[in-house]
């Protein structure tokens, strides 16, 4: 509703020429501007004063700029370019910065939208996590945890177009991805230019009809200590989005995050595939057929969303490895 309004409030002045009045406000937005004189009414009664003294083509061409910002379809498809302000901009820009910053940081989960919407961005949150129960990894990365709505806090609301370079999509909810915190962290993602970084097209966040990435891991070169193994990564996709896959590696960094995980793990992991091939209820049962069994049950673990690289990483390390496999073995039988 917030970004309705303000967007509304651009449209709305975009061919006003005279006096600066309340009545550019929608009445739902205006109990929210008297509420916010400073951080919200000053900065867009300047903005107006400025706009109103340039030539119409130049005011419209300012407007859209806004309304592009917004639209994140396109730009993800890599057709629309967002305007980019950094904290270097002056004038009209810093305003106009400064303001959509704001919006987010203190408007939106202030008591004014609190007392108006009787909603926060927590019970915002915990509602996205009771339609979306079934989602326990995270959509961004696929290998950290969501939180749930029980949870003391939440996950973290990553501005996929970060506000501090790009803000006229601030509160914008299309631009507001739930995501674990390691993917909003300054190790991954955190104020990187979404846009500089990709290959101009990039995954859209809501695209409901997106397919799920196929990932293969194989071994480049083995070695005794499992963390010292060199693993390539492959990403596929059904649709053709090789570029997307290449902005969503990028942007994320996907391939070291991933590495790393599988370093910290894969021992672990191999140490529970070789109990399950060990287990004496399982005796009766052919060794392909013990393989089979472990296998599939990390494929329900896959659509159970519990696990989305387990399965690939043994499959490259059962068929890559000696070494490491030799090692963890000789360990188990001290």
């Amino acid at each position: 509703m917030l970004h309705k309004h303000v967007m509304q409030f651009f449209d709305t002045i975009e061919f006003e020429s005279g006096p600066f009045q309340n009545s550019f406000f929608e009445a739902d937005f205006y109990d929210l501007v008297r509420r916010h004189p400073t951080i919200v009414k000053k900065p867009l009664k300047e903005t107006y004063n400025i706009l109103s003294k340039l030539n119409q083509q130049t005011r419209t061409a300012i407007i859209q700029q806004i309304r592009d910002s917004n639209n994140i379809v396109e730009i993800c498809n890599g057709t629309i370019s967002p305007i980019r302000l950094d904290n270097t901009v002056s004038g009209l820009r810093k305003i106009l910065r400064d303001f959509f910053i704001k919006l987010y940081t203190q408007v939106l989960d202030g008591n004014a939208f609190k007392d108006k919407y009787t909603t926060t961005l927590r019970e915002h949150f915990n509602e996205f996590r009771r339609v979306n129960n079934d989602t326990t990894l995270c959509p961004t990365c696929g290998i950290g945890e969501l939180k749930m709505a029980e949870s003391k806090t939440r996950d973290q609301y990553d501005h996929f177009l970060p506000k501090a370079l790009y803000p006229f999509s601030s509160v914008n909810f299309e631009n507001l991805v739930l995501s674990c915190k390691e993917c909003n962290s300054p190790d991954a993602k955190g104020e990187k230019d979404t846009i500089a970084v990709s290959t101009g097209h990039i995954f859209y966040p809501f695209n409901f009809n997106h397919q799920q990435l196929a990932v293969s891991f194989n071994i480049i070169t083995d070695n005794s200590n499992p963390e010292d193994i060199v693993w390539n990564i492959d990403f596929s996709s059904p649709e053709p989005k090789n570029d997307e896959i290449a902005s969503w590696k990028s942007i994320y960094d996907i391939d070291d995050r991933y590495k790393d995980f599988v370093k910290g793990r894969v021992d672990k992991w191999y140490r529970w595939y070789w109990s399950y091939m060990n287990d004496s209820d399982l005796a009766h049962l052919s060794e392909n057929d013990r393989k089979i069994a472990c296998l599939k049950a990390l494929e329900l673990d896959e659509k159970l969303q519990l696990s989305f690289i387990r399965k690939p990483v043994l499959d490259g390390f059962l068929s890559g490895s000696v070494l490491a496999r030799a090692e963890i073995e000789a360990r188990l039988y001290v």
